[in-house]
């Protein structure tokens, strides 16, 4: 007898499950890593348009669901070759799974205290490649930065505790030492 296919719908009524049982970060992700192995084995719902990207801004972000009250956002992100984002972070509890292709995640640690508004000084904290069924996650004030430095769009899932368009972020230059407000990055729905 086959077994069902681990779909979204189902990865998110366990994501509900785990967030209703407790609001510590680190236990969320810890519970939501292998769900997110899970579905990442499975390849039915994955469709040809998750990979379709936005040139300008070099990757492309397909909206899987977000609950009405902008928690719980489950999206599939495509790279294009050679592309990425600067450091950001996320202000909320995140776990990210590679479904397709190899994507470099580089982990910063910031160095300043962060009182001064406006200035971030960043240094290379390491930097972990993400395949296909490999996790990284982040809590809400990691640092981190994505590229695919390879020749061929790389798909991965991202799974988070809120709606990232509805939380002020901030992205960082690195080089001049700069901390701004994320831009809100073009997503559609599925």
């Amino acid at each position: 007898m086959a077994t069902a296919e681990y779909s979204v719908e189902t990865l998110v009524n366990d994501m509900r499950a785990v967030v209703a049982d407790t609001d510590d970060d680190k236990k969320i992700i810890q519970q939501v890593i292998p769900l997110a192995q899970r579905i990442a084995k499975e390849s039915g719902w994955i469709q040809d348009t998750f990979y379709e990207c936005d040139p300008d801004q070099g990757f492309g972000i397909t909206v899987l669901h977000e609950e009405a009250d902008y928690t719980l956002l489950v999206e599939a992100i495509a790279w294009l070759p050679g592309r990425g984002v600067a450091p950001h972070d996320h202000q909320t509890w995140g776990v990210v799974v590679g479904l397709d292709g190899d994507e470099v995640n580089v982990n910063w640690r910031r160095e300043d205290d962060g009182t001064k508004v406006g200035y971030a000084d960043l240094a290379v904290q390491n930097e972990v490649s993400v395949g296909p069924g490999e996790v990284i996650a982040f809590l809400p004030d990691d640092i981190h930065s994505v590229r695919n430095e390879s020749e061929k769009t790389s798909l991965s899932l991202h799974i988070y505790g809120k709606t990232l368009a509805h939380i002020d972020r901030s992205e960082f230059d690195p080089d001049a030492k700069v901390q701004r407000p994320c831009p809100k990055r073009i997503r559609k729905q599925a």
